[in-house]
C-alpha cells in the first residue's frame, strides 16, 4: 500500500487539508465521515446558524404564500425585510489551529455540519400582484458541504496543511523571480520530460531536442507541446506548430 493511504482516520476525527480555489490556496478543516482506500470523505463544519428573518430563525422561516401591498413611499431602496444575527456565546472557543478545540466546539453545538446551514438567499419577490418574502436556492448557485480528499493529503494538524499551502505560494514566488528566458527553459524541460516518459526515449535524444530548442533565437518566445507522441514548437505569436527533425 502506498505511504499515506493506509487506514488512519476514524469517523469524527477533526482533520485539515490544503484547499485550492483557482490559484489561491488555504487551509480547510472538517470532520471525517469515512475513509476509503483512495479518499477520505470529510464533512465541512460551520458556526451554528444565528440569522433571523424579520425576527424568525432562518431555519424556521418559510417562503410567504400571500402577496402583500408594497408600502407607501416604496422605492428600489426600500427594505422589505430585515436579517438580524443572534449573539453566539463562546464562539471564540473553536480555534482553527487546535483540533481538540474544534472538536469541543462541535460537541457543544457551537460548530455544526455545514450541510445543516441554509446557503440560499432570502429576497423580496415583487410582481404586479404585490410582494412576498421568499427563501430559495438560485439554480446557478452551488454550495458544497462535503469533500473527498486523497488520504495522503489529509492531516491531523493545522501546521501540516499550512506547510503544503506555503509550499504552493512559495512556488508562485519562485516562478515570479525567474527571467523570461529561465521561465521558457523550464517549460521546454517540462515538455521534454513528459515526452520522454510517454515515449520511453533515451536521455541522449532528449538532450539533442533540448539543445536544438535552446539554440534558437528568442528562446523566451518559444512554446512547446506534445502532439501525436512528438514534440512540437512554435513562437507564441505564430499559429502553426512545427515538428522537430534531427
Amino acid at each position: 500500500m502506498r505511504e499515506g493511504f493506509e487506514k488512519r482516520f476514524n469517523q469524527g476525527d477533526i482533520v485539515y487539508w490544503c484547499h485550492q480555489y483557482g490559484h489561491e490556496y488555504s487551509v480547510h478543516y472538517g470532520m471525517v465521515d469515512e475513509q476509503f482506500s483512495d479518499a477520505v470523505c470529510i464533512d465541512h463544519l460551520s458556526l451554528k446558524e444565528c440569522r433571523r428573518v424579520n425576527g424568525v430563525p432562518i431555519d424556521e422561516f418559510q417562503s410567504e404564500q400571500r402577496d402583500r401591498k408594497l408600502p407607501k413611499g416604496w422605492s428600489y431602496d426600500t427594505k422589505l425585510f430585515e436579517i438580524t444575527y443572534d449573539t453566539i456565546e463562546g464562539c471564540s472557543e473553536g480555534r482553527i489551529d487546535s483540533p481538540d478545540s474544534l472538536k469541543l466546539a462541535y460537541e457543544k453545538g457551537l460548530l455544526v455540519k455545514d450541510e445543516t446551514i441554509f446557503h440560499g438567499v432570502i429576497e423580496a419577490d415583487i410582481t404586479k400582484d404585490g410582494y412576498k418574502i421568499v427563501k430559495k436556492y438560485p439554480q446557478w448557485q452551488h454550495h458544497f458541504s462535503r469533500s473527498s480528499v486523497r488520504p495522503d493529503k489529509v492531516y491531523f494538524t493545522y501546521d501540516e496543511a499550512k506547510k503544503e499551502v506555503d509550499a504552493h505560494i512559495a512556488e508562485f514566488h519562485r516562478q515570479a523571480s525567474l527571467s523570461e528566458y529561465e521561465w521558457s527553459l523550464e517549460q521546454i524541460d517540462d515538455t521534454l520530460k513528459r515526452w520522454q516518459f510517454i515515449s520511453g526515449e533515451t536521455d541522449r535524444l532528449k538532450e539533442l531536442y533540448r539543445n536544438l530548442l535552446i539554440g534558437m533565437k528568442d528562446v523566451e518566445d518559444i512554446e512547446t507541446r506534445i502532439f501525436g507522441g512528438e514534440v512540437q514548437w512554435k513562437y507564441w505569436k505564430n499559429k502553426k506548430w512545427n515538428n522537430i527533425e534531427l
